[in-house]
């Protein structure tokens, strides 16, 4: 027997930017299709019109082709199935409402949101959890055509069936639901828009979808939605609810605990296949349990019943402080601001570091450039091209866990106009030992033949046994009269690059500062 094709999709509603939740549900249904050798569909579900916009719309477009999850149908790729986007489907939902209604298995509710709101209202007084009482669901039809010809709005709901639900769950296994505790639902608004647990069921089925692949959250909407499908004698799809992520704090990810936009990751300077790496383990693990795994072997490996129903930890952001929680949002923050929340210690940061430590230097090159265009160095290096640029970010990249830390980095081969940094960055010359280390280095340079890290590896040495000074007693004030920092790049490794002529210069300029003679 011939195997069904694998169909997946991602529907999101454009009424924000695509955050790292979304992204993963999208990533799960990218790497299932891979993996089964099927298909990957992105579809808007832009119903709602209050909140849907046409900027947001963008935004995940963009975010989903930077993380690099190409769809097979879709926006901009088009399909058999198409349109895929909701509010031009209408009259597909049109005619689909009205069989449900013709078959008896739907009905129009003329009932006000206010008769409706205060009959919320009487049930929360009661303590019961509100049902629509069925008001309308027996109209004759001649009340129905009277209050038509008044031209009353109405919305259509679906006639619950009583039975029990069973949602055979990848992920969760079986759940059971039973249908009298949902009661007759609204499936199209008195706009004539449909519902989302209508115009999903609708779409998958008419797009083929095998595996319907989302968060936990949504498994209390699949009973409305395998119901609404046997309504119409639709296959069911399979579904797998992903596990939900949770911040440092272990609470669901907000505003103030790192559901911040893909594209913040971006402009941070990961890289889009850090990011993929990173998020596909949330929640996922891999057979042989390995953590750094390129696209090649993640399109192979995943498989969605090898993930957990045990929430994931979103490591990125560290947890914030009590007096942060409310004066914090890290939807309004830029790159900067964001990065001064971050866990160097993340496994993000530890991925990343690993691919830009790894990746082929012209690549990396490439990647760069938008991050120099306003750093300090002179214009010509800033196409990420120049031979001395990648030098010296062959150099650098092993200290790097985004891109947008190189910047700093690389302005120190390029500064004219040096400076200390701050009052202790002078005081590691000024105090102790530090003149007679600033002197006896300044001395061997000046006469030494030093061009490789291991010459002036040789050349610290020297310095030491002259000095008497060892560790951080030998090494900060060499950084200070050197750099201007207390902090910064691995010494042998900077100064192979500045060369011995840029090093004197330097020497003899912060010196004058301190008026001190070397």
């Amino acid at each position: 027997m011939t195997m069904k094709e694998v169909r997946t999709r991602f529907a999101p509603s454009p009424s924000g930017f695509l955050h790292v939740g979304g992204a993963r549900t999208a990533l799960f249904n990218y790497l299932y299709a891979k993996a089964t050798g099927g298909k990957f569909l992105l579809r808007v579900e832009d119903t709602d019109r209050d909140r849907s916009t046409e900027a947001s719309f963008q935004i995940i477009l963009e975010s989903l082709k930077w993380l690099g999850m190409d769809w097979d149908e879709g926006p901009g790729v088009g399909g058999p199935n198409g349109p895929y986007t909701q509010s031009e489907r209408l009259p597909i939902y049109q005619e689909h409402t009205d069989r449900l209604i013709k078959e008896n298995k739907a009905y129009r509710c003329f009932c006000t949101p206010e008769e409706l709101e205060n009959k919320k209202k009487q049930a929360e007084s009661m303590g019961i959890p509100y049902l629509y009482d069925g008001k309308c669901s027996n109209l004759s039809e001649a009340e129905i055509q009277e209050k038509l010809s008044a031209k009353q709005a109405y919305t259509v709901r679906f006639r619950i069936p009583n039975k029990i639900v069973i949602v055979d769950d990848i992920i969760q296994g079986k759940v059971k639901f039973e249908s009298k505790l949902i009661g007759d639902f609204i499936i199209v608004k008195s706009d004539g828009f449909p519902s989302y647990n209508y115009a999903v069921v609708i779409d998958d089925a008419l797009m083929s979808i095998t595996h319907v692949i989302r968060g936990v959250g949504h498994l209390s909407n699949t009973p409305r939605q395998i119901l609404i499908g046997e309504a119409f004698g639709f296959p069911i799809p399979q579904f797998a609810h992903v596990s939900e992520i949770v911040g440092a704090d272990g609470k669901k990810l907000s505003k103030r605990a790192g559901a911040t936009s893909v594209l913040a990751f971006r402009d941070l300077g990961y890289l889009p296949e850090t990011m993929r790496n990173y998020m596909a383990l949330l929640g996922w693990t891999s057979p042989d349990g390995r953590e750094f795994l390129p696209d090649e072997e993640l399109c192979k490996l995943f498989d969605i019943a090898r993930c957990s129903k045990s929430p994931a930890t979103f490591d990125v952001f560290k947890k914030l402080k009590e007096e942060e929680k409310e004066s914090v949002d890290f939807n309004k923050l830029d790159a900067n601001g964001l990065a001064e929340y971050l866990n160097p210690k993340s496994k993000l940061n530890w991925m990343s570091n690993k691919l830009i430590r790894d990746i082929p230097i012209a690549r990396l090159g490439k990647e760069m450039v938008p991050f120099l265009q306003e750093s300090k160095i002179p214009n010509e290096y800033k196409s990420g091209e120049h031979p001395k640029l990648l030098e010296i970010l062959d150099k650098v990249r092993v200290y790097l866990d985004r891109l947008l830390q190189a910047p700093p980095y690389i302005e120190e081969f390029f500064l004219e106009d040096i400076q200390f940094e701050n009052e202790e960055a002078k005081n590691l010359v000024l105090e102790g030992n530090g003149k007679l280390v600033a002197k006896g280095f300044y001395e061997v340079i000046k006469n030494a033949n030093a061009v490789s890290a291991d010459d002036f590896s040789a050349a610290f040495k020297t310095v030491g046994e002259k000095t008497g000074e060892k560790g951080k007693t030998l090494f900060m004030p060499i950084r200070s009269i050197t750099t201007g920092k207390s902090h910064g790049l691995e010494l042998p490794i900077l100064f192979s690059l500045l060369g011995k002529e840029q090093l004197v210069k330097r020497m003899d300029k912060l010196a004058t500062q301190l008026q001190i003679d070397l």
